[in-house]
């Protein structure tokens, strides 16, 4: 059980870290950017992103609180925040 909270503690730290330099790098980039780069808009980034982070959030809550994490929440907001971070912020980043 102790193996378990932990691991769950340590997933949900790390899809949390990941979540918020998403969304962080998200903010940061311009509307142009989003536009000159051919991807989604940057409210609909921000919002993903921040979606990612609160699920996140909740999802280390409840492993905090000794309950188990919600795998499929984390699954889902692992996958955008990956596509973000693979995908999108290579493209904007490089547009100023």
């Amino acid at each position: 059980m102790a193996l378990e909270r932990i691991i769950d503690l340590a997933l949900g730290l790390i899809l949390f870290l990941l979540a918020l330099w998403a969304f962080v790098s998200a903010l940061g980039a311009s509307d142009h950017a989003y536009q000159y780069s051919f991807k989604r808009t940057k409210k609909f980034w921000v919002l993903v992103t921040g979606a990612c982070l609160l699920a996140a959030v909740i999802s280390m809550l409840g492993a905090l609180r000794g309950g188990s994490s919600s795998l499929f929440l984390q699954l889902i907001a692992a996958s955008a925040v990956g596509v973000f971070l693979a995908d999108v912020r290579p493209a904007v980043r490089t547009r100023k």
